[in-house]
Formats: C-alpha cells, sequence, structure tokens
C-alpha cells in the first residue's frame, strides 16, 4: 500500500494556504459520472482506488446538473481528506466549489474560468498550441493525451509519446498523461516528461481496483 511520508501533506499550512501543491509522483483516477451510473459504485471503486495509491480522484461529470452530482462530490470529497488526496473536478466550476474540490479541470476547448480559491486550475489538452495556451492563462498542470488507443475514445487516433515529449519542450507546467496508460507504460511516459498519469479503465475496470492501483503505484515510484 502506498504511503504518504508523515511530513508531507497536499495541504498547505497557514499563512502559505495559497494553492493545493501537486503531488511530487501523480497517480490519477479519472471517474466518469452520467446518467445512468451507480454513485455507490464509483465510490466503492475510489476508496479501493485511493487505498491502492491513488492520490488524486477526478470527478468527470457528463450530461448532468452540478445540484444532481452534490452528494457524490461530498461523498469523494471525504475520501480524499481522508487518504491525504486531492479532489477535482471536471467541468463545472459551480461544483467545484461548493464540495470544495482542491482543483477545477477544464477541457481543452471550454471557456476560461479563473482558479477557485485555494485551488489548482488544469487543462486538457491534445496539441502544443493547446498547451501553451492553457499556460498563458495560468493553469497549474496539464492533462496531456491521447497517447494511446483507449476504451474511452476508441475513434480517437493516439498522438503516442511524441506529443508529451513536445508538451514537455513547450511549457513548464506539471505533465500527466493519459490515455490507454498501463502499468506497463508508465515507465515511458515518466521518461518523456510527465509528473503522473491518469487512469480509467485500468482501473475502474479491474476485478480489484485496489490491486490494480498499486501495480500503478509501483511502476510510477520504482526508479
Amino acid at each position: 500500500m502506498a504511503e504518504v511520508p508523515p511530513e508531507f501533506s497536499f495541504y498547505p499550512s497557514e499563512p502559505e494556504k495559497k494553492i493545493r501543491r501537486i503531488p511530487p509522483r501523480v497517480l490519477m483516477l479519472v471517474l466518469n459520472y452520467v446518467p445512468g451510473t451507480d454513485a455507490e459504485r464509483i465510490v466503492q471503486v475510489a476508496e479501493s482506488a485511493l487505498r491502492g495509491g491513488v492520490n488524486w480522484l477526478m470527478l468527470r461529470v457528463r450530461e448532468l446538473p452540478a445540484p444532481l452530482c452534490l452528494d457524490l462530490a461530498m461523498e469523494l470529497r471525504r475520501l480524499t481528506r481522508k487518504h491525504n488526496a486531492l479532489l477535482g473536478v471536471n467541468p463545472s466550476p459551480a461544483l467545484a466549489e461548493w464540495s470544495e474540490a482542491d482543483a477545477l479541470h477544464l477541457p481543452e476547448h471550454a471557456p476560461f474560468h479563473p482558479p477557485l480559491e485555494g485551488a489548482l486550475l488544469g487543462r486538457s489538452v491534445h496539441s502544443v498550441s493547446a498547451a501553451q495556451r492553457a499556460a498563458a492563462e495560468g493553469c497549474h498542470y496539464l492533462l496531456v493525451g491521447t497517447l494511446y488507443p483507449t476504451r474511452s475514445h476508441p475513434d480517437q487516433m493516439p498522438a503516442g509519446l511524441p506529443l508529451l515529449q513536445a508538451v514537455r519542450a513547450a511549457v513548464a507546467l506539471p505533465l500527466i498523461a493519459i490515455g490507454g496508460i498501463t502499468p506497463e507504460r508508465v515507465t515511458a511516459c515518466l521518461q518523456a516528461g510527465a509528473q503522473g498519469v491518469a487512469v480509467i479503465s485500468g482501473i475502474v475496470d479491474a476485478p480489484e481496483p485496489e490491486t490494480a492501483a498499486r501495480h500503478y503505484w509501483i511502476a510510477l515510484t520504482e526508479r
């Protein structure tokens, strides 16, 4: 099980409390919440994954008004605080604010929204130019992809590691690789300039999410 050193916290103490800190190595679990999704199942997977080493949950809400998602967001908020992890919300500023999320995450083409007080601001990017725009508008981190073939975007042509390398050369922000990331691909992503990886099906669809998360965490930290 991944252990966070006792002297390290993602929550800065006063008077330093400005924005949340990004972990030195990021293992992000993206949780999709759409109509018909079992919220209880999301919570179960999230808690198992946190025990296995996930240190950042990203709640991605589609086609649902923010008020209907608040109970789930607050439960995930409780879990991340329990496990000293971060909670991000994509793409609703209102839901991020109501749930006291640690990060507001915006899709590549979403209108700009200023950072919420004390929270990180991030964007998904699929090109160097998008990464440069996100850096210029003040984002604190970027989600870069899609790197490999993925079940969540089966029709999207993966950009591969050259995209990650090009973005790394163009901006100085922390980068999180996403898209078809398996434990075996983690090292290559780190070598290409990522600070961590984001995972969906590799953990959510695993028979034992805790074990799956642990395999990713070991790959992230074995260097």
